[in-house]
């Protein structure tokens, strides 16, 4: 087995600012970079893979944001990436290594940072073998038709891929167990192997790629998405996907101002990504605005610092969070600030033709349906997802309204029975142990119910959806508020309306 440790950066290069802010190899006695494979190609890097990683990393799970996801089943190949993408929201996860002190220990121990997700067990979970309640609950929705998501939390087709195969295995077994799975990716010379094209051919219209592209440039997107696969190589990916059949989409998020709408040069740089993705073939957009963590490592603080550098914006950060409600844990300034390019992209995406999406909760009301991914409710494989989430209550309230319906809507209009059956800590970390033991019997439901219920809150209805559901009663049978739609407009931003239930 190989080892990381055995590995030296040149110190001019300025992606060192992120090895600097980080020191967790300097802490492990370890060469500057020796943790990052994902810096290899800025830094210069041969980082070296075991023969094989560690089989022991769980791949399924509910997503954390089940409550308005259409697709919260998510799966994940490895426990981590091999590109570096400075926003990644995955850095503010457990499972980033300056954030968690016991994968240190582990990565010491098996000479690798990253684990795999066992083949075997892929396939007992597609076979229905599995008898843990959170199998059980996704049972209840795959039975139905509902497709699951690949790529959550990293890349299915970067360079790990090349090195194990595991996804070589895993649509085969996807085809088999008929499973439609859509797959986030930047891994655009990945699959335009022929060896990989083919793993799709036998059942082509099974599979929905997303692809991740956020700025038009190669050269400004090389800086940003640190070894990944620049635009024009996705775009090839992508027609070549097309043209036997995969269904494809652009995942234009995070939309960041001076990477994503102009740069210097090319002044509607976002139309011309559009017009590009769309001429490679595909057929739908999930758009969102970026949100900045409010709680940031020193690694981190230096990745932002590096991509608002990138952005021609050094204060890009502080700037935003002051356009933010600051008791957010994920930053994402205001409605008015993103409405006029939000805008933009929408009137865009309906002329050239593609089905709309939107994962931004300031303008969920814009989806075309209740899938944020662009999905058409028609499609055989895909029109499947899951209609008991949030999104799909907004959509359905804004097409309510816009017929001249007077619709209201419960917690039990939308209640997901999957998430009273799954236990709110294995959804995400419940913080410390007095939370743990606080919450040790509450289920997902309940807390997502509690959020329905909590007009204050972030997460709630109210402002995480930037005052389009407004409560305006209280259930008389459940307890639970009620809430009906209305028009956002720019007068709107500061009032509110909760008080009237208080």
């Amino acid at each position: 087995m190989q080892r990381t440790n055995n590995i030296t950066i040149s110190d001019s290069d300025e992606y060192l600012e992120i090895c600097e802010a980080c020191g967790v190899c300097e802490s492990l006695n370890m060469n500057k970079g020796s943790m990052c494979a994902a810096l290899s190609k800025q830094t210069q890097v041969q980082f070296q893979y075991p023969e094989q990683f560690p089989q022991t990393y769980d791949g399924v799970r509910f997503s954390a944001d089940a409550m308005d996801c259409a697709v919260p089943i998510a799966l994940d190949s490895h426990s981590g990436c091999s590109y570096n993408c400075l926003y990644c929201f995955s850095n503010n996860l457990q499972r980033a290594f300056d954030r968690n002190n016991k994968l240190l220990k582990t990565v010491i121990d098996n000479g690798s940072l990253y684990k795999e997700w066992p083949i075997e067990k892929l396939e007992k979970f597609l076979a229905r073998e599995n008898k843990d309640a959170v199998s059980l609950a996704m049972y209840t929705m795959m039975d139905q038709g509902s497709p699951i998501q690949l790529g959550a939390l990293g890349d299915p087709f970067d360079d790990l891929e090349l090195h194990s195969g595991w996804a070589r295995k895993a649509i085969p077994l996807f085809i088999k167990y008929k499973q439609p799975v859509r797959i986030s990716t930047k891994g655009g010379k990945v699959l335009q192997r022929p060896e990989y094209l083919k793993l799709f051919e036998k059942s082509p219209e099974q599979f929905w790629v997303a692809w991740s592209v956020i700025c038009n440039d190669d050269e400004l997107i090389s800086k940003v998405d640190v070894n990944a696969p620049v635009t024009s190589e996705r775009l090839k990916a992508i027609q070549g996907l097309s043209e036997i059949g995969v269904k494809c989409s652009l995942r234009f998020r995070p939309f960041i101002i001076g990477l994503s709408d102009s740069y210097p040069g090319e002044p509607e740089a976002w139309r011309v990504l559009m017009e590009r993705v769309a001429a490679s073939g595909a057929i739908a957009i999930s758009f969102e605005h970026i949100f900045l963590m409010a709680v940031l490592t020193p690694r981190q603080k230096a990745m932002y610092q590096l991509m608002w550098k990138a952005a021609g914006n050094p204060k890009f950060g502080d700037w935003w969070n002051e356009h933010s409600n600051l008791a957010e844990t994920c930053r994402r300034a205001t409605r008015t600030l993103k409405y006029e390019s939000t805008m933009k992209v929408y009137k865009k995406a309906k002329e050239l033709g593609l089905n709309f999406g939107i994962s931004d909760p300031h303008f969920k009301e814009l989806n075309d349906t209740g899938c944020c991914c662009g999905f058409p409710e028609e499609d055989k494989w895909f029109g499947k997802w899951s209609r008991r989430q949030m999104t799909e209550v907004i959509v359905q309230a804004r097409k309510a309204y816009e017929r001249g319906e007077k619709r209201t809507f419960t917690y039990n209009d939308w209640r997901p029975a999957w998430a009273h059956m799954v236990i709110f800590s294995s959804m995400i970390s419940a913080g410390n142990w007095h939370n743990y033991r606080r919450k040790k019997y509450k289920t997902w439901g309940d807390q997502i119910r509690d959020k329905w219920n909590d007009p204050k809150s972030p997460r709630g209805p109210y402002l995480y959806f930037g005052k389009v559901l407004v409560p305006i009663g209280i259930d008389k049978n459940t307890g639970d508020l009620v809430y009906e739609y209305r028009p956002w407009t720019p007068e709107r931003e500061k009032e509110v309306i909760y008080r009237e239930l208080m």
